[in-house]
């Protein structure tokens, strides 16, 4: 089947911002980019009030993250946790989940969320969870979704006292040969659709040993490896105590910093680390609102200013992509004080064709004849948008994922006119809202929500 987009404008990365374009879809490829019309037996797909993009590959996520703490998780008060949010809430309300779920509801709610994102124009995404919650694979694929899986790898489990001391227990049980496992039975090799890589979960909590055996297995797949670094303080502290370096400098020691790998957060890394990133090739997926919730601004000018290969991820506090590069877009004029830093064709950039190439892909995030038809196009039709004098820049400023009128990975329709066309979003949302109550209701009897922020809590957490 042919198809033939003719939007009013048409941007990416390196052929820049295009109009009366005719965009030709065939066998999941851009055929052809034409000024002419086509004299083709095809579906033409007109729009002339809207802009085709490269779509929007998320770096960073933890899909079963979104609905699990949303709300639940905002706008912590002193006293309603012990210590830091990642240990002494989000993890263990996450052992909850990956305790009490069973694999359809964890697929359930991983769907929903994935929804989300497809949603706001999200075609691809690089997601890291545990090793049970592996029924996301099946599920992204289902909704047709592009799909990095990072399952977690741990050489030690980490929890956190009442005093709010972080405690690191030895675990037998890595992940690894899981993970090894779930690249057998799910990946479809370096061009597929759906791919497998690992995703330790931080250079504190993984041993050398264990760290270098995935570097390996990694090479020899042809796949990724997604870990966070200089992510927090007490990590930076750990792996200070127990190598003698701070985490880049550990993570480049152990060939970790390499093309292929792609680092999350960054947070309190120096400048002179952000150099070495950027000199040693690795990829950095930066996600600003999860940081900002915690009254945080993510470093991002100092990224930009360093030159590295830059990614933008949500890390599950939404899946909104749209949503999440504006805020970057903000945090960086704000952070360098100048009105241009990361103006709207730099960031799209990021989350197009660099988070492509970050993840191996050099088929991906243009629009050009040989590039997989991974596309997406906003209707800027409406009065928020009008009169367009720069459309990048209407959409970044104003734009609504509402507005989303087209979705397709590999030539595949996911979305038209608003409409997901591979699910039922209704009955996905559904299922999944049942999935997390259930996990809420159950984290509250067992301790794992703070009593004071149950206490806040809206949704009925008993019965």
């Amino acid at each position: 089947m042919t198809i033939v987009i003719e939007p009013g404008w048409a941007w990416d990365a390196e052929n820049g911002l295009r109009s009366g374009v005719h965009v030709v879809i065939r066998d999941g490829m851009v055929a052809d980019v034409l000024r002419e019309r086509p004299t083709l037996d095809a579906e033409r797909i007109v729009a002339p009030d809207a802009l085709l993009l490269p779509g929007l590959v998320n770096l960073h996520n933890h899909a079963l993250s979104a609905p699990l703490f949303r709300g639940l998780a905002d706008d912590i008060a002193p006293g309603d946790i012990p210590g830091h949010i990642v240990f002494s809430l989000l993890m263990p309300l996450g052992d909850v989940a990956a305790a009490v779920m069973t694999e359809e509801e964890i697929g359930d709610a991983a769907e929903m969320a994935l929804l989300e994102g497809l949603r706001s124009g999200m075609t691809g995404l690089l997601d890291v969870y545990r090793v049970a919650q592996w029924p996301f694979i099946e599920r992204a694929k289902r909704l047709g979704l592009r799909s990095w899986s990072c399952p977690y790898t741990f050489s030690e489990t980490v929890g956190m006292t009442a005093e709010g001391k972080a405690t690191y227990t030895p675990t037998q049980d890595t992940g690894f040969e899981a993970t090894l496992a779930l690249f057998d039975r799910f990946d479809e090799g370096p061009k597929g659709v759906t791919r497998v890589g690992f995703g330790p979960h931080g250079p504190d909590s993984n041993t050398p040993d264990l760290l270098r055996r995935i570097d390996a297995a990694a090479r020899e797949r042809q796949t990724v490896v997604s870990i966070h670094a200089a992510q927090n303080l007490i990590e930076i502290a750990r792996v200070k105590e127990q190598h003698g370096k701070g985490s880049i400098d550990h993570l480049r020691d152990l060939n970790l910093l390499r093309p292929g790998v792609v680092l999350a957060h960054g947070m309190f890394a120096t400048d002179d680390e952000f150099a070495t990133i950027a000199r040693e090739g690795a990829a950095l997926a930066s996600c600003p609102l999860a940081f900002a919730r915690s009254g945080r601004f993510v470093p991002l000018a100092r990224m930009e200013a360093a030159g590295l290969r830059l990614g933008i991820g949500t890390d599950g506090v939404t899946l909104d992509m749209l949503q999440e590069i504006r805020t970057a877009s903000i945090f960086a004029k704000v952070q360098s004080n100048t009105p241009h830093g990361l103006a709207a064709p730099r960031i799209l950039r990021a989350a197009t064709r660099d988070a492509a190439l970050a993840l191996g892909r050099d088929d991906l995030g243009l629009i050009q004849p040989g590039q997989r038809a991974d596309l997406v196009m906003f209707d800027l039709g409406s009065s928020r948008y009008q009169p367009v004098w720069d459309p990048l820049k209407a959409l970044l400023t104003n734009g609504s994922a509402a507005d989303l009128v087209l979705s397709m990975v590999e030539g595949r329709v996911l979305l038209r006119d608003g409409k997901v066309m591979t699910a039922d979003a209704a009955a996905v949302t559904r299922r999944g809202r049942a999935a997390i109550g259930r996990v809420w209701r159950e984290a509250a009897r067992r301790g794992a929500i703070p009593a004071s922020i149950s206490a806040r809590a809206a949704f009925p957490l008993q019965g």
